[in-house]
């Protein structure tokens, strides 16, 4: 069995950390290349230690649109299109993102069950990038949508590795 839920484990970080889209004639003001890696274990489908990558990148224009493009070998490719400060439909959910400093941009990805909190700052050539999910009150599983709709119920997603850097 597939896991989709692995790939939404690590889209819905990525996907859910920013969900961005600048239009053409925008100029870029923050681009970034970001990858992560991780380990899930859910209970529904019931997949122990599985291994998931992510990797994309996501661009930041001064008409405050972005673009979010991310690849997983779980959930195939996502493109995401988003306005700062704006309520994004995304698979499951829904995607926000902040400027939350001259140099950081904050997503929140909703779902039912949780949010997944992606920070990635940029200054000059550095990036940082952070990866955090929080379970709602009262909820004491991790809810993740694969790209064809599945639902995984699953524990608290490992996140072992990110990187990100200025292009």
């Amino acid at each position: 069995m597939k896991l989709k839920s692995a790939c939404v484990v690590a889209a819905f970080a990525v996907v859910a950390c920013m969900a961005f889209a600048p239009s053409e004639a925008a100029s870029p003001i923050i681009r970034g290349r970001f990858s992560y890696d991780g380990i899930a274990n859910c209970q529904q489908p019931p997949i122990q230690n599985f291994r998931f990558h992510a990797e994309g990148t996501a661009v930041l224009s001064a008409d405050r649109t972005a673009r979010l493009d991310v690849s997983s070998g779980t959930s195939g490719r996502t493109n995401l299109n988003a306005v700062l400060g704006r309520r994004t439909e995304a698979p499951g959910g829904s995607t926000t993102l902040n400027v939350v400093g001259r140099h950081s941009l904050r997503a929140v990805r909703d779902y039912p069950n949780n949010i997944t909190v992606v920070m990635m700052t940029i200054r000059g050539n550095d990036c940082k990038m952070t990866i955090e999910d929080r379970l709602k009150p009262g909820k004491r599983v991790y809810t993740f949508f694969s790209g064809a709709g599945a639902i995984a119920y699953c524990s608290h997603p490992q996140i072992t590795r990110t990187q990100c850097e200025a292009y």
